[in-house]
C-alpha cells in the first residue's frame, strides 16, 4: 500500500480555488478531513509557499547509482547564472499557468531581491488571484515603499485572501492600521482558505506575541488550518510547536510530513540534525528522504547529495494512484530534488540542474531548477565563497 493510499485521502489544497501553493499553498479544500487529498504540484493553491511546502509526500522510490558530473568552471558559471535569472523572469511571465507565475514570483523575490521589483509590481495586475497574492507577499517582504498606493488598493478587494496578503505587505511597510483585522480573519472567517492565509501571514510577520492567537486556531475544525497555525507557531520559536512538528515529521499523516520537515528545516537548528538524518536514511518514501536531504543541506551537511542528484532524473512513478497521476509524481519528485540540491550547495549538481532548467516540457521544474542554480551560485559572482567557507568551518570543527 502506498503512503498516498494509506492516508485515506489527504488534502488537495488547490482543488476548490486556486496558489502556488506557495508557497504553499499549500495546498486545498472541502470535504471531511479524512477525505482530503494532499496537494498535487501542478495545481495552484491559494497561499504561495510552493517551493517548500507545496510539494507534499507520496510513496515513490528511487534506486540505482548516480554518476556525479564535473562542476563548471568559473567562466561557465557566469553564463549559467545569467541564464538562470532569465529563466525566472520567463516564469513570472508564463502565460499558460498562473501557478508557474506565482512560483516564479517567489523565486524572484528570494533570489533577485530589489532587482526584481519591476516584474513583481507588474504582477499585481494579473487577473488570476494567486499571482497578485504572491506578489503582495513578495513586495511586502522586500518593503517596496514605491508600491504602497497600489498595495493599499487591495484592502478594498472582494477577495479576502488578497486582503490578508495586503495587510501583511502594509504592515511590513509600517502601516499597521489593518493588522488588527488578522485575528478575526484567523478565528472567525467562514473560508478555511482565508483562515489558513491569516495563520501563514501571522507567522511571516515574526511577532512572538502571535503565538497565543495561533494556539487558539489549533482548535479549528479544518485540519490544514491547524497545520498552518502549528507551523507558524514553530517558525516563531514556540518549543511546544517545534516538538509537535518533530513528531509529525515521523508519525503525522502523509500530507503533513514533508511540510513539517520543511518548517523545521527553516529553523536551521543543529539540535534537529538527528531527526533530519533519520528521515534521509530511513524514510520510507522518497519525498520525505528528499526533504531530509534539504534540511541537512541547510545545516551544511551534504549527505543527501547523491539521492537528490539521482532523483532529479526520477522517472519511475507508481501507476494507478488515486488523484496522483504519474506525470505529477515525476514533476513533484524532480522539484523536491532540485530544492534539496540548492540547499546542499554542491557545484557538481549544476550540469544536471542546467539540463532540467533547459527542459521546456515542465515549466514547474524549470523554475525550481533555476532557483537551485541561483541558490548555489548566488546572483553575486562571489556568493559561492561564503557557502564554501561555512562548509570548511564545519569540516574543520
Amino acid at each position: 500500500m502506498t503512503e498516498h493510499e494509506g492516508r485515506k485521502g489527504g488534502r488537495h489544497e488547490g482543488t476548490k480555488d486556486s496558489i502556488v501553493n506557495r508557497q504553499s499553498s499549500i495546498v486545498n479544500r472541502q470535504s471531511a478531513i479524512r477525505n482530503r487529498q494532499p496537494p498535487i504540484v501542478n495545481r495552484a493553491p491559494r497561499n504561495p509557499r510552493i517551493l517548500i511546502r507545496g510539494l507534499l509526500c507520496f510513496g515513490v522510490g528511487v534506486s540505482g547509482c548516480v554518476i556525479i558530473p564535473r562542476a563548471p568552471d568559473r567562466a561557465q558559471e557566469s553564463a549559467l547564472r545569467r541564464r538562470a535569472i532569465e529563466a525566472v523572469k520567463r516564469a513570472v511571465r508564463y502565460e499558460h499557468d498562473s501557478g508557474v507565475r506565482a512560483l516564479g514570483i517567489e523565486v524572484m523575490q528570494k533570489c533577485l531581491g530589489a532587482d526584481g521589483l519591476p516584474w513583481l509590481r507588474n504582477a499585481l495586475r494579473d487577473d488570476e488571484p494567486v499571482v497578485p497574492f504572491a506578489a503582495l507577499l513578495a513586495l511586502g517582504t522586500l518593503q517596496d515603499r514605491e508600491s504602497y498606493a497600489t498595495i493599499h488598493a487591495f484592502v478594498h478587494q472582494q477577495d479576502d485572501n488578497l486582503k490578508v496578503a495586503a495587510y501583511y505587505a502594509l504592515h511590513r511597510l509600517g502601516d499597521t492600521s489593518y493588522s488588527a483585522r488578522l485575528p478575526d480573519m484567523l478565528l472567525t472567517h467562514p473560508s478555511s482558505d482565508v483562515r489558513r492565509s491569516a495563520a501563514m501571514v501571522l507567522g511571516l510577520l515574526g511577532d512572538p506575541q502571535a503565538v497565543k492567537l495561533l494556539a487558539r486556531a489549533m482548535k479549528d475544525q479544518d485540519q490544514l488550518v491547524q497545520q498552518e497555525a502549528l507551523e507558524a507557531m514553530a517558525s516563531l520559536g514556540n518549543p511546544e510547536a517545534i516538538q509537535q512538528l518533530t513528531f509529525s515529521a515521523s508519525s503525522g499523516m502523509g500530507f503533513q510530513r514533508v511540510s513539517a520537515i520543511n518548517t523545521l528545516a527553516a529553523l536551521t537548528d543543529p539540535s534537529l540534525e538527528t531527526t533530519f538524518r533519520y528521515k534521509l536514511q530511513e524514510g520510507e518514501y522518497l519525498d520525505t528522504r528528499l526533504a531530509g536531504a534539504r534540511a541537512l543541506g541547510l545545516l551544511g551537511i551534504d549527505e543527501g547529495f547523491g539521492i537528490a542528484l539521482k532523483a532529479l532524473d526520477f522517472n519511475s512513478p507508481q501507476r494507478d494512484v488515486r488523484r496522483d497521476p504519474p506525470e505529477a509524481q515525476i514533476r513533484r519528485v524532480r522539484q523536491l530534488a532540485a530544492i534539496a540540491l540548492g540547499a546542499i550547495g554542491d557545484r557538481r549538481a549544476l550540469p544536471v540542474l542546467q539540463r532540467r532548467m533547459n527542459d521546456q516540457s515542465s515549466p514547474w521544474v524549470q523554475v525550481v531548477a533555476a532557483d537551485a542554480i541561483l541558490e548555489i551560485l548566488g546572483t553575486d559572482p562571489l556568493a559561492h565563497m561564503s557557502r564554501e567557507r561555512r562548509r570548511g568551518q564545519r569540516e574543520g570543527a
